[in-house]
């Protein structure tokens, strides 16, 4: 084309672009042909024409290729066997595009504002179905639009200078086709070709839905079929879904494993040079050991073996791209881009890749643990409910990925100067940094240490009572609850020594609410902690249920025999000293040595003391589920009347507290009936404001000390004298909800009042209030202390709606008192503006603590202050709602009705003239309203 014709066909082109008004092909849209014969990776073999980037994963039945022409798509087929004659192969073809693609003579073409040009069109959550209906309605638009002009569709070409030039393409009804009219032709004419769409985002990890998708159709055909994918470029896509089809296919033939290949990027183990065990050495990173994928391969259960299997797989097919390299790669370029605009696109390309490799391990561990994943059944677990049922892996991913996608990256400030290997003399490493470093347990893994889990030093002194081995150990006043911080064995049998030989020698029940795995060695309880943040909880475990920690702390268990058996029997682990210091030490070690605690009550119910165990894993500084109340009150229910309930978290706080005021309530309700009521119990609410009440497990110190000088340089009261619980809306709003609302929340103050030796919860709301009021507070402190202030609001709140339920009939049935039975998470579900109300606070903490003004207070009047009803409460009022200041021209006049307006209605075969003996008249009818209107007047023939 001549350079005048050029210019002529842009400026024709920019005037038919602007004049677009398809339903698909609209307004400044293009179609841009989607065929890059200059993508070819010239190492790939063989090249086929019309196909860029062809290749098999070895001599697996897996393959992948970048947007073919439909030549293209015909040699593809023709190379693997599934021409129209001879012996023919059966293909499974799955295009990965989520962006609607037409084929123009043979070409692909895409969709793309004119104005991004270069960039996808982003359809995320877009389906098969639509996709290709819009796919049907462009090929509509395109030939209307060519019908304009004489039967030519004006397209976009790109030059390989990546210049882009328009030129017009004839076209002709058969001539333009969607991709599935493209398979399904080729059907007719003999391949055995069946086509699949699972659109997903470029650049993009796959949704659980789009793995379901893709094991459902490749789970249904024979061994023996050949699996294709494409993409855009054959690249991320594809690659992707050669690896998760690898997956599955190993799995279906068995296959344990694929022999690894050497060089750079792909996994190895062998070396001792020490520093390639450093977290952030290059050699970790090309391994894939990031922060967040350390900590899925020790929740996971199955997580090393799958990790590995994925990394197996992704060499496999790695002829295009390595995702453990291109994670690597977009991490490097983050830390060393200077151009910000770069570094933050960097940024999200190494976010959304490490998050495709988190999904793909995830996914193995799913083919090897369900048989029905790669099984042609309709009733087998989908790998989303899978996930579903695992809630800690999308915690995981949460707090290590996507709330700091910088701190995934993995760096630090400077290189951590790690000792050699020195050796004692009985062959151990002297350092835990060693020790560390080397460590490859499925939980015990690298970087991860065994911290004594036993403070004898955060023993509160005002406590009337001490038990060794069992600190902060304390009854409820008028109840047979117990609290006690994370005990040795001999602690345990000190504690049920007082309390059940004391009493008759009754049974306990005790109630273990650490999230966090634990494990005895000798009787004392260690827990697992990164080397880095010894004493830091992991938060990696929010939502994990009883039975997987369980097997967590099992497999721990197991890590640790395993690696004694390196060191001549003996575990290296650390200890804590009084004053916060930390030493490492070796503890010699055999299977009696080791246990559970599980096994730890198993044993002790086995020597016939009389105990039962229950594991309620809630996360440290949160509110319990309404899972975990619901645990905790069928356990309770079940026990015997006369039982003690114990409970224990790991200093003996937080949870601990929670969980005694739960079990007091229910004493309350299984024994009183309804309403709830305390006739015995003196109700000695008191304003314990300024009382040394620890807001949580999460304020201590490195010793386990109440440490509150921090949060105390006033009193709330001499700040604010006149705001107390009452002041937050939310309490009033929840209060009044219910019809026993007024009772239920006095009980409920009293019982968290008897509960409070170590910590008030609802004095907890008011002490963060404080510290979030006080003027120069470090903004760090502010907020730190409203996230958990607002986390202990949230207890209150849902502390207030179990009260609530505990005094309804739903709860009847569980304590033989009825026959109505429903769960506190199911009353709860039936009652959303609960959830309204909870998620209120965690979207906008800061509007519930902040103090009113002086002068807002003293003008209420004191009947406000005084009102106690139900719903006409403490600072509730009641506001005129009658308006009739207002006026409008269009207003009519009605006493005591004001700003009636008459409205114009035009519609059509509505009016109906209806002539009777009493006279004429105007019906208007509104069928699909069910309404009938009737004006009497008189009125003319002409009505429409």
């Amino acid at each position: 084309m001549e350079v005048g014709e050029m210019d002529d066909v842009q400026a024709v082109g920019e005037q038919v672009i602007s004049s677009r008004g398809g339903s698909v092909l609209g307004k400044k849209t293009i179609l841009k042909s989607d065929h890059f014969p200059g993508c070819q990776n010239k190492r790939l073999t063989p090249h086929i024409d019309g196909a860029p980037n062809y290749r098999q994963a070895g001599s697996l039945r897996v393959h992948g290729v970048a947007m073919p022409t439909m030549e293209g798509i015909v040699n593809v087929l023709n190379h693997i066997g599934a021409q129209k004659k001879g012996k023919q192969t059966r293909v499974l073809w799955h295009s990965l595009r989520e962006e609607p693609v037409i084929y123009i003579n043979g070409r692909p073409f895409v969709l793309r504002d004119a104005e991004r040009p270069f960039s996808n069109l982003e359809y995320t959550g877009i389906n098969r179905e639509r996709v290709e209906q819009m796919e049907f309605r462009l090929k509509e638009d395109i030939l209307q639009e060519a019908s304009r002009y004489g039967n030519k569709i004006l397209v976009t070409d790109e030059l390989p200078n990546g210049q882009m030039v328009d030129q017009w393409e004839s076209v002709m009804s058969d001539t333009v086709k969607t991709p599935l009219e493209v398979y399904e032709e080729l059907q007719h004419q003999g391949y055995l070709v069946d086509y699949e769409r699972v659109p997903i985002t470029d650049e993009k990890a796959p949704k659980e839905g789009d793995f379901d998708n893709l094991v459902h159709r490749i789970s249904q055909v024979d061994m023996e079929t050949e699996i294709v994918f494409n993409c855009q470029m054959g690249r991320g896509r594809t690659t992707t879904g050669m690896v998760i089809s690898t997956l599955v296919y190993l799995n279906r033939i068995g296959a344990s494993g694929i022999p690894r290949t050497s060089s750079i990027g792909k996994v190895f183990y062998a070396g001792n040079d020490l520093d390639d065990y450093s977290p952030s050495s290059e050699e970790a990173i090309l391994r894939g050991e990031y922060a967040v994928i350390r900590s899925l391969v020790r929740v996971l259960e199955g997580g090393v073996e799958g990790k590995r299997q994925v990394d197996k797989v992704i060499d496999k097919c790695d002829s295009m791209q390595n995702l453990r390299e291109a994670i690597a790669t977009y991490r490097n370029s983050t830390l060393r881009q200077p151009d910000e605009m770069k570094r933050e696109a960097s940024l999200s390309f190494f976010v959304e890749y490490l998050e495709r490799y988190y999904f793909l391990i995830c996914f193995a561990v799913y083919v090897h643990s369900v048989s029905s994943a790669h099984q042609a059944t309709s009733s087998g677990v989908s790998f989303s409910d899978w996930m579903r049922a695992r809630p800690e892996l999308y915690s995981i991913l949460r707090r290590l990925l996507r709330r700091d996608p910088m701190g995934a990256l993995g760096y630090s400030s400077s290189k951590p100067t790690l000792p050699k290997i020195i050796e004692s003399a009985d062959g151990r490493p002297h350092e835990m940094d060693v020790v560390a470093a080397m460590r490859n347990g499925e939980v015990l893994g690298r970087q991860t240490v065994l911290k004594s889990d036993h403070c004898p030093g955060c023993h509160n002194l005002n406590l009337p009572e001490r038990v060794e081995g069992a600190p902060n150990f304390r009854e409820i006043p008028g109840f047979s609850v117990y609290g006690v911080a994370n005990p040795t064995v001999d602690g345990i049998r000190a504690v049920i020594q007082r309390v059940s030989t004391s009493k008759g020698n009754r049974p306990i029940l005790w109630h273990n609410m650490r999230e966090e795995p634990v494990i005895y060695i000798h009787g004392k309880p260690f827990v697992l902690r990164e080397v880095e943040r010894p004493y830091k909880n992991m938060l990696e475990y929010t939502g994990i249920g009883r039975d997987r920690v369980e097997r967590m702390e099992a497999r721990l268990k197991e890590d640790i025999l395993r690696e004694a058996e390196r060191y001549d029997g003996a575990i290296m682990v650390i200890h804590e000293t009084d004053n916060g210091e930390i030493f490492d030490a070796w503890e010699n070690v055999n299977n009696e040595a080791v246990l559970t605690p599980l096994e730890v009550y198993k044993c002790l119910d086995s020597e016939g003391l009389p105990i039962k165990y229950a594991r309620v894993p809630i996360t440290d500084g949160k509110a319990p589920k309404s899972s975990d109340f619901d645990t905790v009150a069928f356990n309770v229910a079940a026990a015997c009347k006369d039982a003690a309930l114990v409970f224990n978290c790991q200093m003996g706080r937080g949870r601990t507290t929670t969980g005694t005021v739960i079990a007091c309530l229910l004493r309350l309700r299984i024994n009183n009936g309804r309403p709830i009521g305390m006739p015995a119990i003196q109700n000695n609410h008191e304003d314990t404001t300024d009382a040394d009440y620890s807001s949580g497990e999460e304020t201590m110190d490195h010793n386990g000390h109440l440490n509150s000088e921090s949060w105390k340089p006033h009193t709330l009261t001499e700040l604010h004298p006149r705001f107390d619980i009452n002041d937050i809306l939310l309490l009033r709003k929840i209060t009044r909800l219910f019809d026993n609302g007024i009772e239920c929340r006095q009980i409920l103050d009293t019982v968290i009042d008897k509960c409070s030796a170590l910590q008030n919860i609802r004095q907890a709301v008011l002490q963060y209030t404080k510290v979030i009021n006080q003027q120069n507070m470090e903004p760090r402190v502010r907020r730190v202390a409203l996230n958990r202030g607002a986390e202990y609001l949230e207890r209150y709140l849902k502390l207030i709606a179990f009260s609530a339920y505990l005094g309804s009939e739903a709860f009847d049935g569980f304590c033989g008192q009825g026959e109505t039975k429903i769960s506190f998470k199911n009353w709860l579900q039936q009652r959303p503006e609960i959830q309204t109300m909870k998620w209120s606070i965690r979207l906008r903490p800061g509007r519930f603590f902040t103090v009113p003004d002086e002068h807002k207070a003293t003008c209420q009047p004191s009947i406000v202050k005084a009102r106690n009803g139900s719903v006409l409460g403490k600072g509730s009022i009641l506001k005129m709602y009658f308006f009739p200041g207002q006026r409008r021209s269009s207003s009519m006049n009605f006493r005591g009705t004001p700003h009636v307006i008459k409205c114009s209605i035009w519609t059509t075969n509505l009016f109906v003239f209806e002539e009777s003996p009493v006279g004429s008249g105007l019906r208007l009818e509104f069928p699909h309203l069910n309404i009938l209107l009737k004006a009497d007047l008189k009125y003319k023939k002409s009505v429409t």
